[in-house]
């Protein structure tokens, strides 16, 4: 029977919501860490005659019967999420669009909205996981604190009470399509021909948001996830209470053929 196969795909869409979800809960203390929402469509349709052409309708009356569901795509929420302060100088944020950009260990560009930045042996600024941000930024060791302002400009205070000397630039970039990244774990993201390429925003146009001493919170709302959990629960119940009934339908049918 086609419900069989219809209430199977519904079982399995929702599976997959289940598995969003629990991703999206277990990332709720993730510094930057952007949910996920997935994307469903209907599958094709099958038409099934029922009557003939009549005088008031040409063409022949049929019924459309559905297939099930499937998922089609998981999408990112880049709404920025709550800023939290943590009084140290090298943690940013970024308060709307943009993204850091950091360089891997082959010179491969990534992309992310995790500010837990560093100093390394060298003076560099590099993320938690060792990644140098780009372009590179070296902080002289003998600094007594390091400024950075609101439009990415670093600067270096020292002991002696001289002015304060500019060290670096730290540049943003955007995308057309940020959903269109692709996440590669570890809080990058990864440019894709549906992204776009990176654009460097301006910050003399006032584009570039940094807050210093700052992290930004994960956009999880757990209620919200909790809620959407519930129903995907009770939607896999009723998709499987399909199957069973059906499993019961054909039953009937076998036991009266006998």
């Amino acid at each position: 029977m086609r419900s069989l196969y219809t209430a199977a795909t519904g079982m399995r869409a929702q599976q997959m919501r289940i598995d969003n979800i629990a991703n999206n809960l277990s990332n709720v203390s993730t510094t930057g860490y952007k949910k996920a929402r997935e994307a469903f469509e209907d599958l094709i349709y099958q038409t099934v005659p029922v009557g003939s052409t009549t005088l008031l309708n040409q063409r022949p009356m049929s019924l459309e019967m559905g297939t099930g569901t499937r998922l089609v795509a998981v999408q990112r929420d880049f709404t920025t999420g709550d800023l939290t302060y943590t009084g140290n100088q090298y943690d940013l944020s970024i308060g709307g669009r943009g993204f850091f950009v950091v360089q891997d260990a082959n010179g491969n560009q990534r992309y992310t909205r995790d500010g837990r930045f560093q100093r390394d042996v060298n003076g560099e600024l590099v993320t938690a996981a060792g990644l140098t941000l780009s372009p590179s930024i070296q902080i002289p060791e003998d600094a007594l604190r390091v400024v950075i302002n609101e439009d990415g400009t670093v600067q270096a205070e020292f002991e002696d009470d001289t002015a304060a000397v500019t060290v670096g630039q730290i540049q943003l970039v955007e995308f057309q399509n940020p959903t269109g990244l692709r996440a590669a774990g570890g809080n990058l993201y990864i440019a894709t021909p549906e992204s776009g390429q990176p654009q460097f925003m301006d910050p003399s146009q006032g584009f570039v948001n940094i807050q210093q001493a700052f992290l930004e919170s994960s956009n999880v709302d757990v209620a919200e996830e909790l809620i959407n959990m519930i129903v995907a629960q009770r939607s896999y119940e009723l998709s499987s209470k399909v199957i069973e009934t059906s499993d019961q339908m054909l039953q009937t049918v076998s036991s009266m053929k006998r």
